[in-house]
């Protein structure tokens, strides 16, 4: 059976190997303070309070604020900054300046809500799905149709991928009929919208393959903010995000005018994985025929087939490892090396993606889980709330993060943590500090809040609040007994951090046979659904956990 640390301390102490002087508490850093999500509604903020904020947040014992902007309050648009403008560089300025003055670390959204997107994505770089049109011909026939998508809402966006033709094989076919020509590529016989090509003999299902729009908008946006969500698969469109970002650190206006210059944040942040129905990009055929040696477009029918035969779960894998690589190459680790360009770093919530989580977590500077819910842990006497849900991240969803920073060699493991833990004014800290250690178990070594809201001195009572849970701010109830708890995560975290991951297994990880099982195409690996992605995987984490040991 495992010892546990008190035993192998005292045990040490007895052989005379341990001294007080080796065993010494760990300094505590900045980044062994907890942090939280800094929420400026409508980026409304100034000097004055951004300094108050800060030096509450500091005397309590934060050491890292992730500035967030989403709306604003009701009634204070005459208030309000855009993003990235000239004024709201300069707010952000300021905010390093006084963080660096108080020994505090500042982090940022790259982008604004979430998930990315912003007044710069134009249609061409937006979220995409794929739409699908069919058509039937028989032998000697000629398409009357013209090809174009039916949604009168894509049909301005919507471009051919491919025109595919498929002969239709009854179940008395010949021989000769079987081996004739399964398909054919009619991409390039299409002229002004129509197809020139008549029918050879026979059957023939014809399969148009558009690249759509999702159309969504990023969520809860700033001003300044608002527009598409991006193509996270696109290449072009990441970088052409990121550009505006570029101009805005170096001074640049969107007039043309220079500007000072703003330092690059500690770390840049993007939240979990939201993009929804986006399971396509331009050259995903391109694509898929250079990674997996076959062409996608050959066997259409089968991809679209909701029956599970042996090819069509073969072909949605290969479908399902390309989308994952596109996002790990085009998105995950250009923003990381664009942010690395700039001496920042990047902290990243892979889950809700549809990649391989552990391979995306390790792509950034910092994996950072999530908890979502209160768990429960049968502790007696621990006041229960009717205003929560379960927990939903568990022991093994909290460990693709830290897993992945222990086997790529990442130094920190962060945690957006306490969302959705209870309501405001209802959240205990004696109800935090079980899911905290929760996530310490999990290998979280750098926390942070989920979170506070920027709120100005004139604000009456309770000053500014996004409804997203824990307020963990200076007007919420807990805070004449925060700096106790910070107290103890600082601690905790000083000696996680010292340490190095030492688990007793590594566990494998069956995405191949996620990724071959489940239903349909789109598969995104999000926090709500992993006990049906992955029980058996679940199961094994919770038999080796339960039996003492520990794993990555």
């Amino acid at each position: 059976m495992k010892k546990n640390l008190l035993e192998i301390i005292f045990a040490s102490f007895c052989a005379g190997t341990l001294s007080a002087q080796n065993i010494a508490w760990p300094e505590v850093t900045t980044e062994a303070k907890p942090g939280a999500r800094w929420w400026w509604m409508g980026s409304a903020v100034d000097a004055a309070n951004l300094t108050r904020n800060l030096e509450a947040y500091s005397k309590a014992g934060m050491g890292t604020m992730e500035v967030t902007p989403i709306y604003g309050v009701q009634g204070n648009d005459a208030n309000e900054i855009q993003f990235l403008t000239p004024g709201w560089m300069q707010m952000l300025r300021h905010t390093e300046s006084e963080a660096a003055r108080l020994g505090m670390k500042i982090d940022m959204n790259t982008g604004t809500g979430w998930p990315f997107g912003g007044p710069e994505v134009g249609i061409e770089d937006a979220a995409c799905k794929l739409l699908i049109e069919e058509y039937t011909l028989k032998g000697g026939e000629r398409l009357k149709a013209k090809i174009e998508v039916t949604d009168e809402k894509q049909r301005p966006y919507a471009k051919l991928c491919k025109l595919m033709a498929f002969r239709v094989l009854t179940d008395g076919a010949t021989p000769k009929e079987q081996k004739a020509v399964r398909c054919y590529d009619l991409t390039s016989k299409i002229e002004n919208g129509k197809l020139v090509w008549k029918a050879p003999k026979g059957e023939w299902r014809l399969i148009a393959a558009f690249v759509g729009k999702t159309f969504q908008k990023v969520k809860r946006a700033a001003p300044g903010g608002e527009g598409y969500v991006m193509n996270h698969f696109s290449a072009k469109a990441v970088s052409n995000y990121l550009n505006r970002f570029e101009r805005a650190f170096a001074g640049k206006a969107t007039d043309g005018s220079a500007g000072t210059p703003t330092e690059y944040p500690h770390n840049f942040f993007n939240d979990s994985y939201e993009v929804y129905g986006a399971d396509w990009t331009d050259d995903l055929f391109e694509q898929f025929a250079r990674r997996r040696g076959y062409k996608l477009e050959h066997f259409l029918p089968d991809f679209l087939s909701k029956d599970r035969t042996e090819t069509t779960r073969r072909i949605i894998s290969d479908y399902r490892e390309t989308l994952a690589e596109l996002l790990q190459e085009n998105f995950t680790r250009q923003w990381t090396d664009w942010a690395h360009k700039h001496g920042s770093r990047t902290r990243n919530q892979a889950h809700g993606s549809p990649g391989n989580l552990i391979d995306l977590y390790a792509t950034v500077d910092v994996p950072e889980c999530e908890g979502f819910g209160l768990s429960d842990f049968g502790i007696r006497g621990l006041r229960k709330d009717s205003l929560t849900r379960p927990n939903d991240s568990d022991l093994s969803m909290l460990k693709y993060a830290s897993s992945a920073a222990h086997i790529a060699g990442k130094p920190f493991t962060t945690s957006e943590t306490f969302t959705w833990l209870t309501e405001h004014f209802r959240t205990s800290l004696s109800q935090c500090k079980p899911d905290m250690d929760l996530m310490f178990i999990s290998g979280v070594n750098h926390m942070y809040f989920h979170g506070t809201t920027y709120s100005p001195a004139e604000a009456a009572w309770p000053g500014w609040k996004f409804y997203a849970s824990i307020d963990m701010s200076p007007t919420n109830n807990i805070w004449r007994d925060a700096p106790a708890f910070f107290d103890y995560v600082t601690r905790c975290q000083s000696f996680l951090q010292m340490g190095q991951p030492d688990n007793d297994f590594l566990v494998y990880l069956p995405v191949y046979d996620m990724w071959d099982e489940q239903d349909g195409r789109l598969l995104l690996f999000d926090i709500h659904k992993m006990a049906k992605r992955a029980p058996r995987f679940i199961e094994a984490v919770h038999r080796i956990y339960s039996a003492g040991y520990d794993m990555d």
